[in-house]
């Protein structure tokens, strides 16, 4: 929470420097993981950046000490809990829908790496 204003800040912050757009990932104190709220937010964002013609490049970072911790674990715990359909709908569904929108992006989309994550990462 924002002590100033007792607002939680975003998830994803996005910052257009030029024709670069700056994605920071903006949960440090979980190591950036990605929760379903996250990627919902990283599609949207992705979604909004698509069809801004002004930005040709996308630079995604997380903020603190790493870029990403990965999956967040902890937050889907009752969705795995539940059982392989629940796992399946709630927690592994939202991550291939993420990299396939990632890996498809038709514009580049470059990465500031430090920490661990691969769950964004490229495969080409």
């Amino acid at each position: 929470m924002n002590p100033m204003n007792g607002e939680t800040p975003p998830t994803l912050q996005r910052d257009d420097r030029g024709t670069v757009a700056i994605v920071t990932m903006n949960r440090p104190a979980k190591l950036n993981a990605l929760s379903n709220e996250m990627i919902a937010a990283l599609m949207e964002m992705l979604d909004s950046i698509e069809l801004d013609a002004a930005v040709r490049v996308i630079v995604i970072t997380g903020a603190g000490r790493a870029f990403s911790a990965g999956a967040d674990i902890a937050g889907f715990q009752r969705h795995l809990e539940a059982g392989p359909a629940e796992a399946v709908a709630h927690f592994m569904r939202p991550g291939h829908q993420m990299t396939r929108r990632v890996e498809s992006f038709p514009k580049p989309i470059s990465y500031e790496w430090h920490g661990g994550g691969q769950e964004l990462r490229p495969s080409r």
